[in-house]
């Protein structure tokens, strides 16, 4: 992933909860303009139609040919009585003379003044203390469909909600891919590493007769060190089986192991050193656990490839209520514009690499030990550090259960 998974989801339910308040409140801010728009339009048409207008000059004909002419809601003026005396967008011609024409209008469009009375409260047209005409006005047909649009923009949401969630999960379901894929091919990367070490010492049996039991004992070693592979990469698809493990003892271990397998002599010479605090017995499993820190130093040893005095420093520090675990180098550093991508899965700025060593150690950390895992300090050409902390909280749970 480019960000944090957190971050991706918060980042798209956020925006869209956002942008759907957003458009809501805006259509709803159109609508109470439109109906305040209808009450004046409506008002100014009484007026013209009751005759309190008909002593101006020719600005009320503009008025009328502007704005009454332009009304597209349906709209009835009747006086007290309830006799209509003009209306619009009814359905009939815009005059009294239809009525008296034919009387079934007048039926017709009573009928029509009660069906708008239920849909908004008549409005009183009011001249110096006196009711002159009460307006019977509905819905503008803009407005009618401005009122369903914020449910359209729930629906439209809803549907964009399900397809952005059915996107995440094919992501994540395509992400799982390259994680085992790249999976297959770490394995055959890391047993790669002890079987040429075996061909090394076949080879070495070859030429001697007389041969050394140290090689037999290092057959043996890298023989175990497949098995150890094979198994790590078995546990990572199960649960995890927690022991109660002397920390120091496997520090101790890892180091013996790569201290054999560093380069001793000539020019990019790699040393292995190991500062331990008071030793602290925890929950762990010890293959993935050992296989998290084992990545680690890996990267270090990268990083020293061309050092001349390459030094790979494991601490412990036994605190109160953790322990922390520092993996220090002196090599080439990380670069500032890589920092943030290094726990990502698939990068990496190695040309034969993967990008899954240290991904696969932030998970063995974080999700099976409850730990964590930072990167504490880097500078260019002057070295790195990871920190893993490892809460005490952990060991006591453990003991509970």
């Amino acid at each position: 992933m480019n960000k944090n998974p957190f971050f991706f989801k918060t980042y798209f339910f956020v925006a869209l909860i956002v942008v759907s308040l957003a458009s809501f409140l805006f259509i709803q801010d159109i609508v109470f303009k439109l109906e305040e728009k209808s009450l004046i339009q409506s008002r100014i048409f009484a007026k013209f139609t009751t005759g309190i207008f008909e002593n101006q000059s020719n600005a009320e004909e503009i008025i009328f040919e502007e704005i009454i002419k332009n009304i597209s809601f349906p709209i009835v003026i009747t006086d007290t009585t309830g006799y209509p005396i003009s209306w619009r967008n009814v359905g009939y011609l815009d005059t009294v003379f239809e009525i008296e024409k034919n009387p079934k209008y007048l039926s017709d469009l009573k009928k029509i003044v009660q069906k708008l009375d239920g849909e908004k409260k008549p409005i009183e047209l009011v001249y110096d203390s006196k009711v002159l005409a009460i307006i019977h006005m509905g819905e503008d047909p803009l407005y009618k469909k401005l009122q369903f649009a914020p449910f359209f923009q729930v629906i439209v949401s809803t549907v964009f909600l399900l397809i952005g969630i059915y996107a995440f999960l094919l992501y994540r379901k395509s992400e799982d891919n390259i994680i085992w894929a790249g999976m297959a091919k770490e394995t055959a990367h890391q047993i790669g590493t002890p079987l040429t070490s075996l061909k090394t010492w076949i080879y070495m049996l070859d030429e001697k007769k007389n041969f050394d039991k140290n090689i037999i004992e290092g057959i043996k070693e890298d023989c175990l060190r497949l098995e150890t592979v094979s198994n790590r990469f078995n546990k990572i698809g199960s649960s995890p089986v927690f022991e109660l493990t002397s920390l120091n003892e496997t520090i101790k271990e890892i180091a013996s192991y790569f201290a054999k397998r560093v380069p001793q002599e000539g020019k990019n010479t790699v040393s292995i050193e190991i500062s331990l605090d008071k030793d602290e017995h925890i929950p762990i499993d010890m293959e993935l656990f050992k296989w998290a820190i084992e990545n680690i130093i890996k990267n270090s040893i990268d990083a020293l490839k061309n050092s001349n005095e390459g030094k790979i420093k494991i601490e412990t520090k036994n605190e109160k209520n953790r322990i922390l675990i520092r993996i220090i180098d002196n090599g080439i550093g990380i670069e500032r514009k890589n920092i943030e991508k290094i726990f990502n899965i698939g990068f990496t700025t190695k040309k034969f690499g993967w990008g899954l060593g240290l991904p696969l150690s932030k998970k063995i950390i974080e999700d099976f030990h409850k730990g964590k895992l930072i990167l504490e300090r880097t500078v260019v050409n002057d070295g790195t550090t990871f920190l893993i902390i490892l809460d005490k909280d952990e060991k006591k749970n453990f003991m509970d259960r």
